[in-house]
């Protein structure tokens, strides 16, 4: 696996709410502030599955989906839109999304050949 340290600029919510529509996920959380916040949440929050592709995108981007085995991670904390992404990923396969300075998503990936064995 190529280790990576990518920026991925700030999120926009736009990106949130083009993603709910792809996806159809109508929660409010995705897109009413105002909602969001009643709910718990420090306001609109990114779709988990939005954050999981963000990061397989900057993998892929870095080594080819033909080089890529297994991407397995978990979501630690909610993104916001006007976070600055950054994505990390070791040669060993650890993976990494922060969102500012939260760490929003770990896990780790395989190559396709240490996947094959």
């Amino acid at each position: 696996m190529q280790a990576i340290d990518r920026t991925l600029g700030p999120l926009a919510l736009e990106q949130i709410v083009r993603f709910s529509g792809a996806v159809q996920d109508f929660n409010p959380i995705h897109y009413d502030e105002a909602f969001a916040k009643a709910a718990g949440l420090p306001g609109i929050i990114a779709q988990g599955p939005l954050t999981y592709l963000l990061a397989l995108d900057a993998l892929v981007a870095a080594n080819g989906v033909e080089r890529i085995g297994s991407f397995a991670v978990r979501l630690k904390a909610p993104v916001q839109p006007g976070a600055l992404l950054s994505v990390s990923c070791t040669e060993d396969g650890k993976v990494s999304l922060k969102a500012g300075d939260a760490e929003a998503l770990a896990g780790t990936a395989t190559g396709a050949e240490e996947s094959a064995r």
